[in-house]
């Protein structure tokens, strides 16, 4: 895997949210940070579809 310059973020929710973000992590067979970097991938595409 290429280095990648990584930083640490805290995130505040409930455990019931912490939870259902694992779950969702394991459903997808990925780690919660890679499922955030996808929904952030897919965010940054529907946004550019908005502005044309």
């Amino acid at each position: 895997m290429a280095e990648r310059n990584l930083e640490n973020i805290t995130v505040t929710m409930t455990k019931e949210e912490k939870k259902a973000l694992k779950q969702a992590a394991l459903d997808n067979d990925c780690s919660v940070s890679e499922l955030i970097r996808r929904w952030l991938e897919e965010y940054r595409a529907k946004e550019a579809d908005k502005r044309g």
